[in-house]
């Protein structure tokens, strides 16, 4: 089931790795503009960007684990899927959502679509853990997803950090 996929996850992993470096890089060229803001905003709006990636790529290699049991790969994957989850709580951007200090666009980069890939993700790790031939394809596409959702917003980041440094 999860054999042919080995591709994939190295192509995503590695992405999610290089953006992962590429985010460092982009804190590193306005530091203080980041350090000004509050620290429950970056809190919840710029560190969950690489956490989404930090997930995409960790996905990666526990596909990549060679000869990893069906029923340990669900179980590891399902406490990734709880983490995000239990994260996504911790962070409160739904909190930012509900004071009216997130559009829409946000709403759905930073919350909707992130609840939307921990929960996928938990229903994957039950499909691989029960052997449903769902679970390959929907893991693939939680790994994207997080993936995508990553790079939409650190290219909000990026667009914030030059709209802050080009006013003086």
């Amino acid at each position: 089931m999860i054999e042919g996929w080995h591709e994939f996850y190295l192509l995503v992993g590695t992405s999610a790795a290089a953006l992962t470096g590429l985010m460092f890089v982009v804190i590193s060229i306005s530091p203080e503009t980041i350090a000004e803001r509050p620290r429950s905003g970056v809190r919840a709006f710029v560190t969950p960007t690489m956490v989404f990636f930090a997930t995409a790529l960790a996905i990666s290699a526990f596909m990549l684990v060679p000869h990893i049991a069906p029923a340990a790969l669900a179980v590891v994957l399902a406490l990734t899927g709880v983490g995000g989850l239990a994260y996504l709580v911790w962070v409160r951007g739904h909190h930012y959502w509900r004071e009216g200090k997130l559009d829409a666009e946000d709403w759905v980069f930073f919350i909707g679509l992130p609840f939307l890939s921990y929960v996928l993700l938990l229903a994957a790790a039950i499909a691989i853990g029960g052997s449903s031939a769902l679970g390959a394809p929907t893991l693939a596409f939680v790994t994207l997803l997080l993936l995508v959702v990553g790079i939409h917003n650190a290219w909000d980041l990026v667009i914030w950090l030059a709209q802050k440094r080009s006013k003086p």
